[in-house]
């Protein structure tokens, strides 16, 4: 007689428990992450330019976008997608910051005291140059307009002086005070009399004798008058020249894609087996279940404390950034050692992009940076995004980037 084979299928009830222990992994996973994360609405952002590159065997794209001050880079997509069979992966993302520059022509008009009104000696006076910044930002260096130059009185002294005056008196009939003014006016100062000197002017014989019969007078007044002294000037000068402004303009970032064609897949046949009828096959299911939950506890726990949550780039002198090396930052001993990086960095300035995942658990902690024997510490101060460090081990600084 011959055998008759089936194929072997787990019982519905096996199927069912199997299900229900995965939905209930997934939703002990799902509420785990909901209670370590925030959420958050992200906009997605086009991008302004897309490539795709083809270099020494390997193939990626390359999308640029431009985003304003005001865009987060945060909501730009890093997430994997297909295209024409091949199955690309978010690698790395770097920016380039651009800026214009603002001129304009500015006077600066500056005043100083001086004792003379001599224009030599004031252009003496003046800086040869003016280094001016306005309260918005621009700066440069003015130069004197020389034909700018004024000046004015600035101070005055009163001071005093004498006054004198002559008045002649013709045809006085004696040399007699009585006939001379004792007080005059002259240009508004009244002036008093000081002294006189008489003169005969015509005489008369008798005998022999010449006796005068008139007299002249000449009179000396004398007076005080004030005037007005100017002891200090006040000089004016306009500086002109060009200032300009470097005005922040928008952020070029550039996400790179690496691409690794699909095989496609192939169908093994399902083995056809006998089925056990001696030992019963609902014995099976609770091993199949627990393998399941062990397995997938184990995928969770792995993904969650071996997996990188920090990136590390490498910023050169034209301020590009490349990709450096991924590392781990722990709560027990939270520190980044870029040591491995020592030759292999084109500067000693790094950028550290901790996940946000990471960051929140470290708010508040203090992370040490270590390059080599230096080492840099920084307060994090989480604020819903991927949190961005820069260390500059040439300068000794390190300092939050947002």
């Amino acid at each position: 007689m011959k055998q008759s084979k089936t194929r072997y299928r787990p019982p519905r009830l096996a199927c069912a428990a199997i299900m229900v222990c995965a939905m209930l992994l997934s939703c002990g996973l799902t509420v785990f992450a909901a209670e370590n994360s925030t959420v958050s609405i992200k906009v997605e952002h086009n991008p302004a330019d897309v490539q795709a590159i083809f270099e020494d065997g390997e193939r990626r794209i390359v999308k640029t976008y431009i985003l304003t001050a005001e865009e987060n880079p945060a909501d730009i997509t890093r997430a994997s997608f297909t295209d024409d069979g091949w199955l690309y992966k978010f690698a790395d993302i770097t920016e380039e910051r651009t800026r214009s520059t603002d001129t304009r022509h500015h006077v600066e008009t500056v005043e100083l005291e001086t004792d003379s009104d001599n224009l030599n000696e004031i252009i003496n006076l003046l800086a040869p140059v003016l280094e001016y910044e306005s309260t918005d930002g621009y700066y440069g260096i003015l130069t004197p307009d020389l034909a700018s130059v004024k000046f004015e009185a600035a101070a005055r002294q009163s001071s005093s002086y004498t006054v004198t005056a002559t008045r002649e008196y013709r045809d006085l009939p004696a040399n007699d005070l009585a006939y001379i003014f004792k007080t005059i006016a002259e240009n508004g100062i009244t002036l008093t009399f000081d002294s006189v000197e008489w003169v005969a002017q015509s005489t008369v014989t008798m005998g022999y004798t010449a006796i005068p019969d008139s007299y002249r007078a000449i009179a000396i007044y004398v007076g005080t008058a004030t005037r007005s002294i100017v002891t200090g000037y006040l000089a004016a000068v306009d500086y002109t020249g060009e200032i300009t402004k470097e005005i922040p303009g928008d952020t070029v970032y550039r996400v790179s894609f690496p691409g690794a064609e699909i095989e496609p897949a192939t169908e093994e046949p399902e083995p056809e087996t006998e089925p056990d009828r001696d030992s019963g096959s609902n014995s099976i299911v609770p091993i199949i279940c627990t393998f399941v939950v062990i397995v997938l506890l184990a995928v969770a726990a792995a993904f969650f404390f071996l997996r990188h949550n920090v990136k590390v780039y490498s910023i050169g002198d034209d301020g590009y950034h490349d990709l450096a090396a991924k590392d781990r930052i722990r709560m027990k001993d939270p520190a980044v050692d870029l040591t491995p990086l020592d030759g292999q960095s084109k500067s000693l300035c790094f950028r550290l992009e901790i996940d946000k995942l990471a960051a929140k658990r470290l708010n508040g902690t203090v992370v040490d940076v270590i390059f080599g024997s230096g080492k840099l510490q920084h307060k994090i101060a989480y604020e819903g995004n991927i949190y961005r460090i820069e260390a500059d081990f040439n300068a000794g600084t390190i300092k939050a980037i947002y």
